[in-house]
């Protein structure tokens, strides 16, 4: 939560210092809080087991959390009125709207880890994905059309292809390739979106009951060897260690750090749980419900086990309140001639923004990006490169010569590549391609298969090429001529598309043949782009060409791969070091032919 509310308040910061519009970076947060409050996973749901743990959105939560409701709203009115009030109107409602989401976290992070069942709402995946895909099309196209029959063309649009995907999702073959079936535990997608309501009195009765039991069994012997074990990692901590014990440590600390922190106890605290409880409000915070309860649906909320959408809440919320006082406090240096389509305009990007943000959020929760952990595993690092140095000046020669190979591949990868790209781009160029319908369909056929040798990564081509033809450097440089011919064609296909046509023209007119209408209207212009994006390209090859040796395609990154999983860090730091130093070479030779030539 302090990484979100710091970056938040950086923003903020930047849009104070230059003036930009507050009104905008409020309705980024409002809108944020919508999203967030509706799709983003909010806190942690356990039951006994692992596998029946959940992430529910605020919205599954509010039925028993109906403070959760006031910030969307309040965001949602900021929204809607924003159309027809003035900028300092609405940062008085988006300035309500992000202290009122940012006090619901933090009072909710403090209030009761509440005992719910959950039941799926059926039907969101069939109605919210085409609804979602229709208001990005919206934002994308429909919003910004110039004229009349652009706006219809991109309202059709609009319409028929959720439509079309909502149909595809109720049907047969959708529910076959989006299945629902609880007994196997699938529903990621179809029947994923849950809520949350009150346990029954038989409910309540088997948590009790399970609670005594569980006592019994194991809780308060797992309470004095958590404390015990964080005695003992404390006393770790304080002599010295190896880099790898270290960062093992490291962990172990800061997660036992996290449960005490979930059953809100001090660390080390060997107080014990209460034998019995008479209702479920007693159980003590961050425990689970038995199995015989969870079993029967029940969950607990952990109210201080923070999903990313808590995360995200409070960046946007954060926004909206910097935004909304912004508005209210602080002049823009520029002011629209016409403030209705500026309000306009805001919303739009306003909401593209808070989905882009809402998305970046998503992507580094699934990468798991933490920077706790880099602090966690740097004693780690710091070892590596302590037994890594010096480096082994022996190992010099075999080195330069896997170093050689490696520029070897990229070199004929991107020659071969050039060499196939340059026929290929002349039918993938529109302006050369439009005057027949023979020639038009070899340019969807080319452009089409540019995209798809795209989509292809190098690596992946490089494991295929190594099964086929066996490990060594053959496989790399065909793997990366395979891909390259995409990448050049393309940018050599707009190149062409963005020369001058008059050359071109007057020799057509003067009924010169097509071989002479390239050769002396078309590449004296673009020879030298041509030449510029394919020294571009064989830098990219030559670093790509390190990772293939990785997967068996020879040079130095095969070097690399087997020095460090033998143990010979400095015979690795010594390949390293080359590495770095030939990167800066070729693109210092690479920066002084391209400025040559263009």
């Amino acid at each position: 939560m302090i990484t979100a509310l710091l970056t938040a308040l950086l923003i903020v910061g930047f849009v104070w210092l230059s003036r930009g519009s507050g009104r905008r970076l409020g309705l980024i947060g409002a809108i944020g809080l919508i999203v967030a409050f509706v799709a983003l996973p909010f806190v942690d749901v356990i039951g006994a087991r692992t596998d029946q743990n959940l992430a529910p959105t605020a919205l599954a939560l509010s039925a028993l959390y109906p403070l959760l409701w006031l910030a969307p709203l309040l965001g949602l009115v900021a929204f809607l009125v924003t159309l027809r009030v003035s900028e300092r109107n609405s940062g008085v409602l988006l300035s309500l709207a992000g202290a009122a989401g940012l006090g619901v976290a933090f009072a909710f992070q403090q209030g009761a880890d509440r005992f719910l069942s959950l039941r799926p709402v059926p039907g969101v995946l069939e109605v919210a994905f085409p609804l979602a895909l229709g208001a990005a099309i919206f934002l994308l196209t429909l919003a910004n059309a110039p004229d009349r029959r652009t706006r219809r063309i991109n309202l059709a649009v609009t319409v028929l292809l959720p439509l079309a995907l909502a149909v595809f999702l109720f049907s047969p073959l959708g529910a076959r390739l989006f299945p629902n079936d609880p007994e196997n535990n699938i529903t990621r997608l179809r029947g994923y979106y849950q809520v949350g309501q009150a346990v029954t009195p038989k409910q309540s009765g088997l948590i009790v009951s399970d609670w005594a039991l569980d006592v019994k069994d194991y809780l308060q012997a797992d309470v004095q060897k958590r404390a015990q074990d964080w005695k003992d990692t404390r006393a770790k901590l304080s002599a010295p260690a190896a880099g790898t014990d270290r960062a093992k440590q490291r962990k172990d600390y800061y997660d036992l750090l996290d449960e005490f922190n979930l059953q809100r106890r001090t660390p080390g605290d060997v107080t014990p749980v209460p034998a019995t409880i008479t209702t479920p409000q007693d159980m003590p915070p961050g425990f689970a419900p038995g199995p015989a309860a969870s079993d029967a649906g029940v969950r607990r909320v952990i109210a201080r086990s923070q999903e990313y959408g808590f995360q995200t809440w409070v960046l946007f919320a954060t926004l909206a309140l910097g935004g909304g006082l912004i508005a209210l406090f602080r002049r823009r240096l520029l002011v629209a001639a016409d403030p209705a389509l500026e309000r306009r305009s805001e919303l739009t990007s306003a909401a593209t923004l808070a989905l882009v943000v809402t998305a970046v959020a998503a992507g580094f929760h699934s990468t798991g990006f933490n920077f706790r952990d880099l602090w966690v595993n740097w004693p780690w690092i710091t070892d590596f490169f302590s037994r890594a140095t010096p480096p082994d000046a022996a190992f010099l020669s075999d080195v330069m010569g896997a170093m050689l190979i490696t520029i070897n591949i990229a070199l004929i990868g991107t020659v071969v590549a050039a060499v196939f790209a340059l026929p290929l781009s002349l039918l993938a160029a529109r302006n050369l391609t439009q005057n027949t319908w023979l020639t038009r369909s070899f340019y969807f056929i080319t452009r089409t298969f540019f995209n798809v040798d795209r989509g292809v990564d190098t690596l992946i081509l490089a494991l295929i090429l190594v099964a086929a033809v066996g490990l060594g450097p053959f496989a790399g440089a065909l793997a990366m001529a395979i891909h390259s011919v995409a990448d050049l064609g393309k940018l050599y296909s707009e190149a062409i598309e963005n020369a001058d046509q008059g050359p071109i023209e007057a020799l057509e007119s003067a009924g010169a043949p097509g071989t002479s209408v390239v050769r002396w209207g078309l590449l004296p212009q673009v020879l030298p782009l041509f030449l510029s994006y394919t020294l571009y390209r064989f830098e990219i090859n030559f670093r790509v060409s390190i990772v293939l040796g990785f997967v068996g395609a020879g040079g130095i990154g095969f070097l690399v791969n087997e020095t460090m999983r033998g143990g010979q860090y400095p015979k690795a730091m010594t390949a390293l070091i080359i590495i770095v130093l030939v990167v800066n070479v070729l693109d210092f030779i690479s920066a002084a032919v391209r400025r040559r030539l263009v």
